[in-house]
């Protein structure tokens, strides 16, 4: 993600210099583009950092299976032996 932060950083800062050299409608919308992409990966990084702090909570009993991990039901380990549904 650092990457795509400095690239389009870099992209936002020669769109400028292309604005000041070449004032026209075509670098100002590269000067829009390029700070949209940059925005937007700040924003995308905010929300992969809050997605990955998933908290779960289960009862004495129960079994919880949380996405981004095994969930497949075959791979479901809980320390008891199988038995038939009662």
């Amino acid at each position: 993600m650092l990457i795509i932060k400095l690239l389009a950083g870099i992209a936002f800062v020669g769109t400028i210099a292309w604005f000041v050299a070449v004032p026209d409608y075509e670098p100002a919308i590269a000067i829009v583009t390029s700070l949209s992409a940059f925005i937007a990966a700040l924003i995308g990084e905010r929300k992969a950092k809050k997605k990955a702090e998933q908290v779960q909570s289960v009862a004495r009993s129960g079994l919880g299976i949380q996405a981004g991990g095994d969930v497949k039901i075959g791979s479901i380990k809980t320390g008891e032996a199988p038995r038939d549904a009662e």
